[in-house]
């Protein structure tokens, strides 16, 4: 499949953007060097500056792949090392404003332990390797920070210590899911056996509840806006006859959130913040860190996630390695719902102006179409009308961040039949809720309605008081259909996409990411 060849990013709002991307690509003189040599802990390393953000690594052993890992890190992701490192002690707030409050507070009580008690618990060899890689932070951050990269101010103010590394963790230990699949679980045994079967997943039942779920799910959500921790479950990915495709999930900030390194003939992806790799992709072959179901707390296990990031193998009760043997092919998504909103009878005048708009609409969601709109706006409502009374505001947004939309409107529709109800009144009612809500945000004159104007991206460069909102479109039958943000509905981000094809080549791209894929 091909995606239509169109403008992504239209107006002011595409020259930010273009403008953001040339400053990730702005040569030497401005940014990092092209070319260092270095001493190691164990010898020496030599880094090649090869593309934007992605660096060829020389080393002759873990401890110097460590430090060379620190030093990239410190010249070109500070204020991420700095932002992660403030999140785990509770000082975010310090550097992105309120919002960051009770993140901090939580952060606070509950992290200091934790990471005290995963340090103690660290064996030698990987409390080596996070000591070398904290020793190339700091030589990084002795050897002055490049003015492109607007160093924020650290609340901490001290250089990198070992166990840091351990903190920065944390923020992937939230993208476990188990502790969000506990409430899912908790919240399905209230529905009736079909929409319940529906939307189980066996896989997680073992997930163990957390004691502080709704001051973890709010940290969470504040440590991702800002780029702190990705998205649960981390990755997206499938295979395809060209080769094999990984996205990255985490926030649309820049500096990207994550980094690619070349080691040899293959790329790993990695997390600022602690050495190691969470992917690794060489030719055709991949493998990659993949959250796993087990009982117990995530926070717990820290010390075991750091051990499998660092050693970039093994596998631990809640985390493990797996190949790309266990990816699923890339497929396009389900049918659109086109034909069952068409065969609704229009009531009023304004359903019935909006009805002959659809009739004569292609079925693309353009990012200027006021017909994507009013399809995207009612599939939503579809879920929302049916589903939000049974389960709750805040389980209906942890199910739309664990499942995909189409099982989520085929357990609507079964719900809805359970309850004595027929399917049509149903569709009905949420088109005119669905009209009514777009009235509200946009006016009643439909023909100045936009899908772009509800689904955008925002994007913002860390450390910079630069903050863009692209509106964009999104196929369903092209390559980079884009997803539904579960606390914005219809907004979507920039995700960094990992492309490999025809076994050799790797593409870096910054795109929306596909809905189709494995739910992890």
């Amino acid at each position: 499949m091909t995606a239509r060849k169109k403008p992504l990013l239209p107006g002011v709002a595409g020259l930010v953007l273009i403008l953001i991307l040339g400053i990730l690509r702005l040569p030497s003189a401005v940014g990092p060097p092209a070319f260092l040599s270095l001493h190691g802990p164990e010898g020496k390393i030599t880094l090649y500056a090869v593309g934007p953000a992605q660096w060829r690594v020389e080393a002759g052993s873990p401890q110097d792949q460590a430090f060379a890992e620190g030093v990239l890190d410190g010249l070109d992701a500070a204020p991420l090392l700095i932002l992660r490192r403030a999140a785990a002690y509770g000082q975010l707030e310090a550097l992105v404003g309120p919002q960051a409050k009770e993140a901090d507070a939580w952060a606070r009580e509950r992290l200091a332990p934790v990471i005290a008690r995963a340090w103690e618990a660290l064996d030698a060899e990987t409390r080596s390797r996070l000591e070398a890689y904290a020793a190339g932070v700091n030589t990084a951050w002795r050897m002055g920070i490049p003015m492109i990269r607007r160093l924020p101010s650290d609340p901490l103010a001290r250089p990198w210590e070992p166990r840091d590394s351990l903190a920065v963790a944390v923020g992937l230990a939230l993208a476990h899911p188990g502790w969000m699949e506990a409430e899912i679980a908790a919240a399905l045994r209230r529905l009736p056996p079909a929409p319940r079967a529906a939307l189980e997943d066996p896989r997680w039942s073992s997930a163990t509840p957390a004691p502080d779920v709704a001051r973890r799910e709010a940290a969470w959500r504040a440590w991702a806006a800002v780029g702190v921790a990705p998205e649960l479950g981390l990755f997206r990915t499938c295979q395809e006859d060209t080769g094999i495709r990984l996205h990255a999930m985490a926030a649309p900030v820049f500096p990207l959130p994550w980094r690619l390194i070349w080691v040899d003939d293959g790329v790993r992806l990695r997390w600022p913040g602690i050495p190691g790799a969470l992917a690794r992709i060489r030719q055709a072959e991949g493998a990659q860190l993949e959250p796993k179901p087990g009982p117990g707390d995530v926070l717990d296990a820290l010390g075991e996630l750091s051990v499998r990031v660092v050693r970039e193998s093994g596998e631990s009760p809640l985390w493990a390695w797996r190949g790309k043997d266990a990816w699923p092919r890339c497929a396009p998504p389900a049918t659109p719902d086109r034909e069952a909103l068409l065969a609704l009878t229009p009531e009023g005048w304004l359903q019935r102006r909006v009805h002959g708009m659809l009739g004569r609409w292609d079925g693309q969601l353009d990012a200027k179409s006021p017909s994507a709109l009013v399809y995207e706006v009612w599939r939503w409502e579809l879920i929302r009308t049916a589903l939000g009374p049974a389960v709750g505001e805040e389980n209906l947004r942890r199910l739309l961040a664990r499942r995909p939309a189409e099982r989520l409107r085929a357990a609507a529709q079964a719900l809805w039949e359970a309850q004595g109800n027929e399917v049509r009144e149903l569709k009905a009612m949420a088109y005119r809720r669905a009209l009514a809500e777009i009235g509200r945000r946009y006016g009643d004159l439909h023909t100045i309605w936009e899908w772009g104007k509800a689904h955008a991206a925002p994007v913002r460069i860390l450390g910079w008081p630069i903050r863009a909102e692209i509106p964009l479109g999104g196929d369903e039958s092209a390559p980079w259909p884009t997803p539904v943000d579960p606390v914005r509905p219809f907004a979507t981000a920039f995700w960094p996409a990992l492309t490999v094809q025809r076994e050799s080549q790797v593409i870096l791209k910054i795109a929306p990411t596909p809905v189709w894929w494995r739910w992890p």
